[in-house]
């Protein structure tokens, strides 16, 4: 989809880059902020690292208020390291380590456990030190298709977190934290769906009403998870999430009783994130137009798994429009293909294209090297662009392993064409 052309007071990076748009990524968690203080407002906005671990974005959101959502012990550390309180950490995930689950116990960061060796381990430090006391979550195991059909990205296969309630985990974890004095203060409630529909939100409550009061449990949290859709025009909004969780639970679970946690994470930074790319070549080939450039599948479509066209901003010299043109990125891959674009302008060497609403999951999923390194990293406010991370380079890489340029490897020497005579 192309989007208007606007013109912008700052100049724009060097490409490639990416671009952070600080006002719209403020606009998006002021939002979502908004939307729990009218609906729940006793309320937790944590943000997912695993979308995108940019530390100035964790940073940023941060200093908004909004929560640590981790989901591995490097996640934690990451957290801790850039100044995040351990009471404001929310520990998710079935890869927890038994020393960090130990420590974020005692910390007491908000904690769901998702595995059986995690029941163990807490169980554990609970008899270890039986005059505290812990509460945690746990993670629910539950039929998204039964309640939404075609909804589910695991489609028929069973979702693998968690503890499921129809089988006698759930209660057998209950039971086992239970007899270590361990309080189940929460439940979290996550899945994974295609479409990010209310109906999706409506069934987890559900589920966890029915859990509270078949188990007689009294929550301090009901972690309903992320997954929503963040768009700045379109719906479902933030609201209407926050109001059909309220809706469904009412009567069973107390808002002024229990915290709501929230765990958004594209739908906070999908939107705010730019690519920023040249044109490098132009090929004619048959009846194609190709367009070579320094952006990439890689970059702003990882997995390859994307299908909805990009919004884009083309600037180009020409006025004259092309029926079609392919634009192609910089990698040797013949896939490499990253839209076609119909009644553009024609596009020369040295023209740009931004690609808009690239945020989630882009970052994190990007090769340190292939081919090229990652590219840097900016944010923009209303006055000025500043960058906040590098580009890798050569030296920096090597940097970073073990071994080095010159050392014996085996039988030989590994030299640099400058060393070699």
């Amino acid at each position: 989809m192309l989007r208007s052309h606007h013109m912008r007071d700052l100049d724009p990076p060097t490409t490639p880059a990416l671009v952070v748009d600080v006002p719209l990524l403020d606009t998006m968690v002021g939002r979502f902020q908004s939307a729990l203080e009218t609906h729940w407002p006793h309320s937790i906005l944590s943000y997912s690292f695993k979308t995108n671990s940019l530390p100035w974005l964790i940073t940023h959101l941060r200093d908004q208020g909004v929560w640590a959502e981790v989901v591995s012990d490097t996640e934690y550390e990451l957290a801790l390291a850039l100044g995040y309180a351990p009471e404001c950490i929310i520990f998710n995930g079935p890869v927890k380590g038994r020393e960090q689950l130990r420590l974020a116990l005692q910390r007491g960061s908000v904690v769901n456990l998702d595995a059986k060796r995690e029941v163990t381990w807490a169980a554990e430090l609970a008899r270890e030190l039986p005059g505290q006391t812990f509460a945690v979550g746990l993670r629910v195991n539950w039929d998204l298709e039964s309640y939404c059909p075609g909804e589910s990205t695991a489609g028929k296969e069973e979702s693998r977190f968690g503890f499921n309630p129809e089988n006698g985990e759930l209660d057998e974890a209950i039971a086992e934290l239970s007899e270590a004095g361990i309080r189940i203060a929460g439940l979290h409630m996550h899945r994974n769906s295609f479409t990010q529909s209310l109906a999706v939100f409506r069934a987890g409550a559900t589920v966890a009403s029915e859990i509270v009061v078949s188990r007689g449990l009294d929550l301090d949290w009901l972690d309903i998870g992320g997954g929503f859709f963040g768009s700045v025009e379109s719906t479902p909004t933030f609201d209407d999430y926050v109001s059909i969780v309220r809706e469904t639970v009412e009567g069973v679970i107390d808002p002024e009783r229990t915290c709501l946690i929230v765990e958004p994470g594209g739908s906070l930074v999908a939107v705010p994130l730019e690519f920023h790319a040249s044109v490098l070549d132009v090929k004619d080939v048959g009846s194609s137009r190709l367009i070579v450039t320094d952006a990439s599948r890689t970059n702003i479509d990882p997995l390859f798994r994307r299908r909805r066209p990009f919004e884009y901003q083309i600037d180009a010299e020409a006025t004259e429009t092309m029926q079609e043109q392919v634009i192609g990125g910089f990698t040797c891959m013949e896939d490499d293909r990253l839209m076609k674009v119909q009644d553009a302008p024609i596009l020369q060497r040295g023209d740009r294209i931004t690609f808009y609403r690239v945020g989630g999951y882009t970052m994190c999923y990007q090769p340190t090297l292939f081919i090229e390194f990652a590219p840097p990293v900016y944010a923009r406010t209303s006055d000025k662009l500043f960058q906040v991370r590098s580009p890798m380079d050569v030296e920096g890489y090597l940097r970073g392993h073990e071994w080095s340029v010159g050392e014996l490897s085996g039988s030989h020497v590994v030299r640099t064409p400058s060393q070699t005579t």
